[in-house]
C-alpha cells in the first residue's frame, strides 16, 4: 500500500535522476524501482532511441532504457533508494513547509 502526501504542511520533495550514472536501470543490482516502498520510480524506454523510427532496444544496452519518478509526490523521504543506489545516481532534497505564524489572539 502507498500514500500520496499532498498536504502544503508537509515537507516538499525534489528527486534527480543522473541518468548519465543509471545507463542500464534493468540490470541494475540494487533497483530502486523495486526498492521503493512507495512506488515512486518506474523505468521506461528512452524516448530519444525510438522517437526517430522503431529502434530495437535492449535491458543491457546502455541509454536503451531511462529511470523516471513520475510518483514524487508519493515520496515520504525515506532515502532507501539513495543509500542502495550501486551507481550514486539519485539525489533527494527534502524542503520543510513554510512555517505560518500563529493568528493574533485579540482579547
Amino acid at each position: 500500500m502507498s500514500i500520496t502526501l499532498t498536504d502544503p504542511a508537509l515537507p516538499k520533495v525534489k528527486i534527480r535522476i543522473a541518468n548519465d550514472k543509471c545507463k542500464t536501470p534493468m540490470v541494475c543490482p540494487s533497483p530502486c524501482y523495486k526498492l521503493c516502498p512507495q512506488g515512486v520510480f518506474i523505468v521506461a524506454a528512452n524516448p530519444m532511441k525510438v522517437a526517430k523510427k522503431w529502434t530495437p532496444v535492449s535491458n543491457e544496452t546502455p541509454g536503451d532504457y531511462m529511470l523516471v519518478a513520475p510518483m514524487i509526490p508519493k515520496c515520504v523521504g525515506c532515502m532507501i533508494c539513495v543509500e542502495k543506489c550501486p551507481m550514486g545516481a539519485l539525489k533527494i532534497k527534502i524542503k520543510p513547509p513554510k512555517e505560518e505564524p500563529e493568528p493574533e489572539k485579540s482579547d
